[in-house]
């Protein structure tokens, strides 16, 4: 017996242990548009806050007062762990907004225990009604210290008894170096998950977000799902990375559905093809292991006669957030005019500055096709190239060639060890696209192409099997093809992005970074901290000055949350 769940199928229980949770660690609570939301994941247990390893793949929106989500970003989770961050544009309006953190599995929750966070942003571009100037937030100090904070010896340290923060003085001046030094004697703490935030504090009034210990004393509650009923509904997690979901449909009622191949493409640099088999109603399922950053995919039905066929994706669920409540709204008064100008100016010149201080793209990994190590490679500029494929097939890649049908051209690959060749032509990609005919390539310029890889002999995807395999990888990985129809359909879904190594600025050398104006309010931001670090947790203040607040918060790998918290003063000596 099998139940439907959300398009995807499992093996019908009677009840499902949900044991899933996420916590947030945003940077602020309190933005101004121009200034960038900072945050990393944590993937947990309900019941131990350890590390979850059943999803893959985790999502934060923020949502705002009315109920709608104005940003939403797809996080792929690495040790249970993912960061990302998100540019305030000038569009959104002054107000209150919640910063939402789940994965699909928890979507069989309800919406209250998805992780959240109260933030208030404000726009200072944009005039308001005097209803629209109000916010919601709620008053508290944001000067007030983290829990688990004491001070020891002589050093200004916080500490939870495990992990200290050690700095060397509380006053620091501007553009100064802050040898900051997180440390630990106990291996269990040493290998934990932690992120560490440097920010300036000030008077706008919001709601502290939870910490990690807060969040640890809550409820533990495991969800158990009833999945007796065929009729309810269950969202799969993505334990295997993402899912990709559709249904084929006949224009004529007579055509089966069952067993039919689709083929899903995501080109690019780092590219894969995958084969999925319908069910009896037309249903298919991707899942996607690895990690791909591209977000343009191509999903069609591999058939002589696709386009007797309709086929349609799955949309992403979509979560009703009408049950979000908010603080009570409270008015910007016009003592928070200055802290709000300030935080303006600042935000503008940082930006204008931004090509000198950008974040850098961690490296991606090029991850191998998925047929290697077993093609034989021919790459162009080592051979006299030609225009056309038709000339390249016959003077350098004598591998192919080419049969009409239909009015349509396929390529084949020569099996020396066949005769007659095989009538099923070949698996055809071009930078990892897959093409059901071969028509776009006839005219495409070969000047284009880098190498073309081959199979020879008869290969399998999935269940589908194949006469060989051509596959084309070009210099600028930009071919468009023109294949269209009900069967084939081209979109953008969301996509993971790649991880930053956020900037730090430096000083070491003062002459060089003498005339650029440095107005950080965010000193320092480490979503992958690591403790006993000799250097790689210092940080240089900026040309602010005013309060600092060095948060850190985590879970150790058997889920003892680490929350701390100290403050630096930053003095403008030059005034003095």
């Amino acid at each position: 017996m099998f139940t439907l769940i959300s398009g995807q199928f499992i093996n019908a229980q009677q009840t499902v242990t949900l044991d899933e949770t996420v916590f947030i660690h945003s940077n602020a609570s309190s933005f101004v548009c121009g200034e960038t939301i900072l945050f990393k994941i944590y993937c947990l247990k309900s019941s131990d806050k350890t590390p979850s390893t059943i999803s893959k793949v985790g999502y934060v929106e923020l949502v705002d007062e009315n109920q709608k989500s104005v940003f939403k970003t797809k996080i792929a989770l690495q040790n249970s762990t993912g960061q990302g961050d998100y540019f305030i544009p000038t569009t959104l309006k002054t107000g209150n907004y919640k910063l939402i953190g789940y994965t699909t599995w928890m979507l069989n929750k309800k919406i209250s225990d998805y992780f959240q966070i109260d933030l208030t942003i404000v726009n200072p571009f944009k005039s308001e009604t005097k209803n629209e100037a109000e916010i919601k937030a709620t008053s508290v100090t944001t000067n007030s210290p983290i829990v688990n904070s004491e001070v020891i010896s002589n050093n200004v340290s916080n500490t939870n008894s495990n992990i200290k923060i050690r700095i060397p003085k509380k006053t620091f001046s501007t553009r100064e170096f802050v040898d900051l030094k997180i440390e630990t004697a106990n291996s269990l703490f040493e290998d934990g998950n932690y992120s560490l935030s440097v920010r300036k504090t000030d008077n706008i009034s919001t709601k502290k977000q939870a910490s990690a210990t807060e969040f640890s004393s809550s409820s533990k509650e495991i969800n158990v799902l009833n999945i007796q009923n065929p009729t309810s509904t269950l969202y799969l997690p993505e334990a295997r990375g993402g899912i990709i979901s559709g249904k084929i449909t006949a224009k004529n009622n007579t055509d089966n559905v069952n067993d039919k191949f689709i083929g899903l493409s995501l080109p690019g640099k780092s590219f894969t093809f995958e084969i999925s088999q319908t069910d009896a109603a037309g249903n298919f399922v991707f899942y996607i292991k690895d990690t791909y950053y591209t977000s343009n995919i191509t999903v069609q039905l591999i058939d002589e006669k696709a386009e007797n066929y309709t086929l349609k994706l799955n949309n992403d669920p979509e979560i009703n957030y009408s049950g979000l409540t908010f603080p009570a709204p409270v008015n910007l008064s016009y003592s928070l005019k200055e802290s709000i100008l300030e935080r303006s100016i600042s935000a503008q010149i940082e930006n204008a500055y931004f090509h000198k201080k950008v974040d850098n793209l961690s490296k991606v990994p090029t991850l191998e096709p998925f047929y290697s190590p077993l093609a034989k490679t021919y790459v162009l500029d080592d051979y006299t190239r030609f225009k056309t494929l038709k000339e390249t097939a016959i003077e350098v890649v004598t591998d192919i060639f080419i049969r009409q049908k239909d009015g349509k051209n396929y390529l084949h690959v020569n099996d020396p060890s066949v005769f007659p060749q095989l009538p099923e032509p070949a698996l055809v990609l071009i930078d990892g696209l897959y093409l059901e005919n071969q028509n776009d390539l006839m005219n495409y310029p070969m000047k284009n192409v880098f190498k073309v890889d081959i199979i020879i002999g008869r290969y399998y995807v999935g269940s589908k099997p194949f006469n060989g395999l051509i596959s084309f990888t070009t210099f600028d990985k930009n071919f468009t093809s023109t294949q269209t129809g009900s069967s084939i359909v081209k979109t953008d879904i969301l996509s993971p992005k790649p991880k930053k190594i956020y900037n730090k600025i430096e000083y070491n050398n003062q002459v060089d970074n003498s005339r650029i104006p440095d107005y950080r309010n965010q000193l320092f931001w480490i979503p992958d901290l690591k403790l006993n670090e000799s250097n790689n947790n210092s940080f240089y203040t900026s040309d602010i000055s005013g309060n600092f607040e060095i948060r850190l918060e985590g879970f150790t790998k058997n889920g003892t949350p680490v929350s701390i918290s100290e403050f630096i003063e930053v003095k403008d000596t030059s005034l003095n």
